[in-house]
């Protein structure tokens, strides 16, 4: 990577992502579908954002966006700007932006769809390892990887990265196979290959979902304690209200490619703003019994969307306004919602 681009000359008083009004098509065979219509996001340093919504609201491909995997065309940015790490992706020539993918980590759902089955633990951190020490070019990466000394000094900093996750025995974990570990261990082993690239944020897609509760928790603690002591930023995308309350400084809500709510999680869900996160908030099961409250109807069509608030048709609250697009308006310090029930346009 060019000096230019080594992350202590980015600003540390520079969000680490901030997206504005980004709206993206997609061109598919079909037609254009306009999946994002108006997201705003802010990450600074330091801090875990959530990023709730349903199955098919945007979540992934904004992640998609960040980590810089989504293929463009047939996505295309009509409006908005991107900046990540103080950078305005949009005047970057494409090497300095493909440089900036080493700041970014992932850690996926599912371990076992990204650990391989065939090979231990040790030859695909080391893979990882190498892969990241050749500034992720292809030649580098195979002349590295037959190099017994790399090799050697890779393996070492992968036992180094397991200790960073509290694995007791990091050479026992190296010498085995993903299946030879349980859910909450490759979980872990995940993190730890995520950190490998020395990032600086790191994206998390409902990495919990598939671990028991006692493994979930600690987890999540796991994560805001690396986050804290590698000074990492992190955005957390789940569907789970309460993991986001448990880990999440700030939560942005999510519809329909739309982000209509965000604030500090804590307010967020004890007085929700907008008329969809309270649907979100009164779906959760209650301990008093009962059942929980679902929101009528589904996402719409993003090839024929509806005007205006995407959320008017499933709305309870909707009204003739409704056909237009709310302005995101600030209703407290850090709490910012879109919708024409608040603000001076309120009716």
């Amino acid at each position: 990577m060019p000096d230019s681009l080594s992350f202590p000359s980015v600003s540390v008083q520079a969000p680490v992502v901030r997206l504005n009004g980004l709206r993206m098509d997609f061109h598919t065979g079909d037609g254009v579908e306009q999946v994002i219509k108006d997201v705003t996001l802010r990450i600074d340093p330091g801090e875990i954002v959530g990023l709730v919504g349903e199955s098919g609201c945007g979540k992934s491909v904004t992640a998609k966006l960040l980590l810089g995997i989504l293929p463009m065309p047939p996505a295309v940015v009509k409006a908005g700007s991107i900046e990540m790490f103080g950078r305005d992706l949009a005047g970057l020539p494409s090497g300095e932006r493909e440089a900036l993918k080493k700041f970014v980590a992932y850690v996926p759902q599912d371990p076992s769809a990204v650990l391989n089955p065939s090979f231990t633990i040790a030859t695909q951190m080391i893979d990882m390892i190498v892969w990241y020490e050749s500034d992720r070019k292809l030649a580098t990466y195979f002349r590295k990887r037959h190099t017994r000394t790399v090799v050697s000094r890779a393996r070492d900093h992968a036992a180094h990265l397991l200790e960073k996750v509290y694995i007791a025995d990091p050479e026992q974990v190296l010498r085995r196979y993903p299946v030879q570990l349980s859910g909450g261990m490759r979980q872990r082993v995940l993190l730890a290959m995520a950190l490998s690239g020395s990032p600086q944020l790191m994206i998390a897609d409902e990495p919990t979902t598939a671990l028991d509760v006692t493994v979930q928790k600690r987890t999540i603690d796991l994560l805001k304690d690396l986050v804290e002591r590698e000074g990492l930023a992190g955005l957390y995308i789940t569907h789970d209200l309460g993991v986001a309350r448990e880990i999440c400084a700030r939560t942005y809500v999510m519809y329909a490619g739309t982000t209509v709510e965000n604030g500090p999680t804590g307010p967020l869900l004890d007085a929700p703003l907008h008329p969809y996160t309270r649907g979100l908030v009164e779906a959760i099961p209650s301990l008093e019994g009962g059942l929980p409250r679902t929101i009528p109807g589904q996402v719409p069509d993003y090839l024929a969307p509806p005007r205006g608030c995407r959320f008017a048709p499933r709305c309870p609250e909707a009204f003739e306004r409704c056909r237009e697009t709310p302005e995101r308006v600030e209703q407290a310090p850090g709490r910012q919602v879109a919708c024409w029930l608040y603000g001076k346009e309120a009716a």
